[in-house]
């Protein structure tokens, strides 16, 4: 009988090792096989050749953030836009490099005055717009726009509303302390708080938001890149004209990954984007750099439990074992369908190529890429 207790337990052991390998406790492949190729590069327009800013210089198209949504594409620009235009706007997913097709601006003022976007998010029921939250004025409120959080409920994107602790608010700029104090928890130089910090991602899973730090540090010319998540649980609170979005407040650090643990990659890599799937329960983020002229980004995946409790990213590969990467400063990224991801590229205002074509002002490159 001894035997035969000793011989389920091998065999229970043996399967459990090959569940893990495997996979098993994902929905759809295992993040440590799936693959990815490029499929499509192409640019799209912000606005019309030519279009300049009241001072005359041209308006350039820096596409920080990018949703797919029933067949239209939503783009946010994270510099300004002239009057007529807005810095958010939309195109069809089949007409997105077509020069003909103008993109549709939304045009609330909520979504004009709101300054620097850097990532959309979604949960399936709301739309998350964040800015970077990496400037600040002490004693002004002029650069309060930065600090902003928009929602709206899927397919209500005319009436943006701000997600702040007290209702009516124009930004978010109330929750930079929260953001600073966990930032700087475990960093002894900063007992007050993070004094500068630059948000580039933001994911949605079920209640949860995740904000993905780029940079932090003493100030916005003194810090160092990063690959931090810091996560807070949203409720739906009813109000007397309606609902509304509200905070927990738990805040905290989840993942603090150092891409350098992968050899061979450049340095220093940076969070520049973060993307829930709810179709595969997985986890993408986009590093890119940006150093002396130099250009590049790469793709990672995690399981949400590896997210939550700071385990290690794996960098997605092609099919020949070669890390994905983008000769962009990729910015974004959605999924257009369950195995196509466009990611959107930010390449300030470099003339990067894209393919035999050189990237003008007003345009942003993009990648679409297949996921094997």
């Amino acid at each position: 009988m001894r035997n035969h207790y000793a011989l389920v337990s091998l065999v229970l052991l043996s399967l459990s090792l090959t569940e893990c390998k495997t996979g098993r406790n994902l929905t759809g492949k295992n993040a440590s096989v799936l693959t990815a190729s490029v499929e499509t590069e192409n640019r799209l327009s912000c606005c019309d050749f030519g279009t300049k800013m009241p001072d005359g210089n041209p308006v350039w198209c820096e596409a920080s953030a990018v949703l797919f949504d029933n067949g239209t594409v939503f783009v946010a620009n994270d510099k300004d836009m002239p009057a007529g235009l807005s810095p958010v706007f939309t195109k069809p997913w089949k007409t997105l490099a077509d020069t003909t097709v103008r993109p549709t601006p939304l045009l609330a003022e909520t979504f004009r005055t709101t300054r620097k976007y850097e990532d959309f998010a979604t949960n399936g029921d709301y739309v998350f717009l964040t800015t970077a939250f990496d400037r600040v004025k002490p004693g002004s409120t002029d650069w309060d726009s930065y600090n902003t959080i928009l929602y709206w409920k899927k397919g209500q994107e005319a009436n943006p509303q701000v997600l702040a602790p007290q209702p009516g608010a124009k930004n978010s700029v109330a929750l930079r302390e929260q953001l600073g104090k966990v930032l700087s928890q475990n960093r002894p130089a900063y007992p007050n708080g993070m004094p500068y910090f630059k948000v580039e991602g933001l994911a949605v899973m079920d209640s949860l938001l995740l904000f993905g730090i780029r940079e932090e540090g003493e100030k916005y010319d003194k810090f160092d890149y990063r690959v931090r998540i810091v996560s807070v649980p949203f409720f739906v609170e009813k109000t007397a004209t309606g609902e509304r979005l509200a905070l927990r407040d738990n805040w905290r650090v989840v993942a603090d990954f150092d891409p350098a643990t992968v050899p061979d990659l450049p340095k220093p890599l940076a969070l520049s984007s973060i993307e829930y799937d709810r179709t595969r329960k997985l986890f993408w983020l986009l590093t890119s750099i940006e150093v002396n002229g130099q250009l590049d980004a790469y793709l990672w995946t995690a399981t949400p439990d590896a997210v939550l409790n700071n385990r290690p990213f794996s960098v997605v590969r092609d099919a020949a074992g070669q890390p994905v990467h983008f000769n962009h400063k990729a910015e974004d990224l959605t999924f257009i369908d369950a195995n196509h991801l466009l990611v959107i590229h930010d390449d300030d205002r470099t003339a990067t190529k894209v393919g035999p074509q050189t990237r003008q002002p007003h345009q942003a490159a993009y990648t679409v890429l297949k996921i094997n």
